[in-house]
């Protein structure tokens, strides 16, 4: 096994940080998007699962994210972001051109997840969405509406604090601690641009995934407060090979719950990838 660190040149010339961690003989390729504030080092229970399955994993940090460049939480359009990850996917491909790749998206991750998909479905063998909804929860909800009404048309790049979201993540406290005390982790504030892209590709989306034909797996808690609307969104997508699974209970980050939970978390996904390979 082996885990390496390098960049690339992103939209608007941008340095952009991705990680890869190589088994010793790679079966398929993982593309993981993180969500929003935080950075792709936070899904090692990921990695410890799949890696010694086989499973190469590939991860960037988004520009304005973790050790990438670019303005904290801002973006200029949403394409931003879907555009860096298919140049990441080039990479993947011309490292390993005879593997599958599934993307595996959390939260905001989960929505770019899907917004590729809409441009580039016939390159994957199959989605994972962590964290997926239809709507924005939380304490951060009222802010981010008066964001996308407003400022960002006059003051795209104005940051506004958007409230301690740590609280909601996940049950374990060692996971909250870690998430606050994290330097790569910035969840401050929000730019009203990327604010306003958000509210508009989750009010959006629905309007196209129902034509997918692309296996997908859904994993969301049942409580999560951040993300709203799991198992109405699970709906709009209308693919035969749908798997979807809300587990009672949890918070946002299915995969950094507590041990028991995760485990059981982990273990579904594995199971599905390892059905559809």
């Amino acid at each position: 096994m082996e885990h390496k660190e390098s960049s690339f040149q992103g939209v608007n010339e941008l340095k952009i940080f991705y990680q890869k961690w190589i088994p010793d003989q790679p079966k398929a390729v993982i593309q993981l998007v993180h969500g929003i504030g935080e950075h792709s080092s936070r899904y090692g229970n990921v990695v410890d699962k799949l890696l010694p399955l086989g499973y190469a994993i590939y991860a960037d940090d988004h520009r304005g994210h973790g050790r990438s460049e670019g303005q904290r939480n801002h973006i200029d359009n949403f394409e931003q972001y879907v555009d860096d990850e298919k140049m990441l996917f080039d990479i993947i491909k011309a490292e390993h051109h005879n593997l599958p790749v599934f993307m595996l998206g959390h939260s905001m991750g989960a929505l770019i997840a899907i917004y590729f998909t809409k441009e580039y479905e016939d390159l994957l063998q199959g989605i994972v969405l962590s964290g997926i909804g239809n709507d924005i929860g939380g304490d951060i909800s009222g802010f981010l509406r008066f964001m996308a009404k407003v400022l960002s048309a006059i003051a795209p790049k104005l940051a506004v604090a958007q409230g301690d979201l740590s609280k909601f993540l996940s049950h374990d406290e060692n996971v909250v601690e870690e998430y606050r005390n994290d330097p790569n982790v910035y969840t401050e504030k929000t730019s009203a641009r990327l604010g306003k892209e958000l509210l508009t590709r989750y009010s959006k989306y629905q309007e196209f995934v129902q034509d997918f034909k692309i296996p997908l797996l859904i994993q969301a808690g049942g409580e999560d407060k951040l993300v709203l609307g799991a198992k109405e969104s699970a709906d709009y997508f209308k693919m035969e090979d749908k798997t979807v699974k809300i587990y009672n209970g949890l918070f946002h980050e299915v995969y950094n719950e507590l041990k028991e939970d995760r485990d059981k978390v982990l273990e579904d996904l594995k199971n599905w990838l390892e059905n559809h390979i």
